[in-house]
């Protein structure tokens, strides 16, 4: 089997962890890493704390249950772990941060080759992707139960009426608590502290205090002991001067999340300490002012939220704009194409170049969904239009864009993309496969494939592409597709795959294009039915007449 292919059958093995549970992913990265490279024994270990411990190892392998020992930046060989001698310790990195290590060996002798190294190093980058990627949507899912159980919260509330519950502007707010809480309690100041990581800092103030933060000690009593804690005569009290102190926690759901104080409450009979009904009136104002603060954050994240949402839909339509808005109509090909993106942006990209009687199809896929993706999209379609128009060959276009995307986008990013340019003159076809899925061609009732000769684009800045070549007789069909076909998912987890795909191009051979386009949409819009869209779907087709160019006049 080709390097190459092997590669690609390694790197969709790993992608797998992105439909997995975290407990699954050892057993399943081991797997990929013994199944595709000489190493047969291993071992697998994750981040805990400050060590890592083993979740995945080969039967042969007498590894440890924990390291104590930092993630490598890079892949190293020959580093000894305390279960032998491990040729490679490739890291797992997600985001920049190193959350475990494989550490394998070869079953024989021998050290490991150039091709392992490269192989492992590709595999050390796109395993660190797809990490990343899941943990970015276990990361947004956690978000979305948050934001649920704080609105059903505050729902369950509401009945509290409270009057500084209606003000959502936290400025506002601040001023308002302030007011009543030196209402409530005649005192001559009072402050308002708002938590920032560990610590908390003043946010608003009414008369005369120290301005730096709260102190150390007294914030980290407030955290533990989590009750109003009073004061007389302290002389390193926040409020300069001060004759009786009062601090108490502003706890909210899960955490002290600011913390109110007030000095010096006037009787008749002068200033005097805070008495216990002070106390009880102050820790049930707390409450108030917990539940009023967590309703002025969450209305700010939804304001955040709609302008996001504003932002999608310029984005959408930036899209919308970017994909071809007809489909070209070239002396002697039928083509056709459809494109349905999963959100209202999406990661996949197609686009048509005719150059000196040359037609060219380009589709692509970015790593990731939604904004992210979207913007990488918008730099391939400026690089892309820039290189066709300098009329450089497939294979020169691919480098470039390799060198383009790997500098200027993030490090987890990548895209798999495929060109062809069809010569219907001397019946040809020239292509480039950079990762992606493997394209058809058919050739009367002939069905091959154009599989992948190339890393995605972005993952490695040297890597090179050359153009590849092969004839394409008149009356010969190609058939680009993106993931989003072959991988969309019924209600049983199962996936469409190319042997249904093979089924519906052997069934439609000499169909108009747009037939075979609508038959294929239409057998995986049935295999799903039920489950939503989870990837975007793209899928060019194009046709050249059955009459060869030569015995035209």
């Amino acid at each position: 089997m080709p390097r190459t292919t092997r590669l690609a059958d390694f790197l969709h093995d790993l992608r797998q962890l992105e439909r997995a549970s975290a407990s699954l992913h050892g057993t399943l990265i081991l797997d990929a890493f013994r199944r595709h490279t000489p190493f047969g024994t291993g071992a697998v270990y994750v981040r805990e704390g400050s060590g890592l411990r083993l979740t995945a190892q080969s039967q042969s392998c007498m590894a440890p249950e924990l390291l104590d020992m930092e993630v490598p930046a890079e892949l190293t060989t020959d580093f000894v772990l305390p279960v032998g001698a491990a040729q490679v310790l490739i890291p797992i990195r997600a985001s920049l941060e190193g959350i475990g290590l494989v550490a394998l060996a070869k079953d024989e002798t021998g050290g490991a080759s150039a091709d392992d190294l490269e192989t492992l190093r590709t595999a050390e980058a796109f395993l660190g992707s797809v990490m990343t990627i899941h943990r970015l949507l276990q990361e947004t899912r956690e978000g979305d139960f948050q934001l649920k159980y704080r609105l059903w919260e505050l729902e369950a509330l509401y009945d509290i009426g409270l009057s500084i519950a209606s003000t959502l502007n936290l400025e506002e707010l601040a001023d308002e608590i302030l007011f009543r809480m030196i209402s409530l309690t005649n005192a001559r100041r009072a402050a308002l502290y708002l938590r920032e990581g560990k610590g908390f800092s003043l946010y608003r103030s009414f008369g005369e205090l120290r301005p730096d933060f709260l102190d150390e000690d007294l914030a980290e009593q407030l955290v533990r002991e989590g009750v109003p804690l009073t004061f007389e005569a302290r002389s390193d009290c926040i409020f300069p001067g001060c004759s009786s102190f009062v601090a108490l926690p502003i706890r909210g759901n899960n955490d002290v999340i600011g913390v109110l104080a007030a000095a010096d409450r006037e009787t008749r009979d002068g200033v005097a300490a805070f008495e216990a009904n002070d106390l009880r009136l102050l820790s049930l104002f707390a409450n108030q002012v917990a539940i009023a603060l967590e309703n002025a954050r969450l209305h700010r994240e939804a304001l955040e939220k709609q302008a996001m949402e504003r932002e999608l839909e310029i984005a959408a339509t930036i899209q919308r704009d970017i994909l071809p808005k007809s489909i070209p109509s070239p002396e002697g090909i039928e083509i056709s194409a459809l494109a349905r993106p999963a959100r209202r942006v999406g990661g996949d990209y197609h686009a048509f170049f005719e150059r000196e009687g040359i037609l060219s199809l380009l589709v692509a896929d970015v790593a990731g969904k939604s904004m992210p993706a979207a913007l990488l999209v918008s730099a391939l379609h400026a690089a892309v239009q820039l290189l066709f128009e300098e009329g450089r060959e497939l294979g020169d276009i691919a480098t470039e864009l390799n060198k383009h995307i790997h500098r200027w986008s993030a490090e987890n990013k990548f895209i798999t993309l495929i060109v062809i340019s069809i010569d219907r003159e001397n019946e040809t076809l020239e292509f480039v496969n950079a990762g992606h899925n493997p394209a058809y061609v058919i050739t009367e009732d002939r069905i091959e494939m154009i599989r992948s000769h190339g890393l995605p684009i972005g993952i490695l800045p040297t890597t090179r592409y050359t153009t590849q070549h092969r004839m394409f007789p008149a009356g010969s069909t190609v058939v680009l597709y993106s993931d989003g076909i072959t991988e969309a998912e019924d209600a049983a987890g199962e996936e469409f795959e190319n042997n249904r795909l093979e089924v519906i191009l052997r069934d439609t051979i000499g169909a108009p294009v747009d037939e075979v386009r609508d038959r294929i949409m239409e057998a995986v819009d049935s295999f799903t039915e039920g489950t939503p869209q989870k990837d975007d779907q793209t899928l060019v087709i194009a046709r050249t007449d059955a009459e060869s160019w030569s015995t035209q006049p």
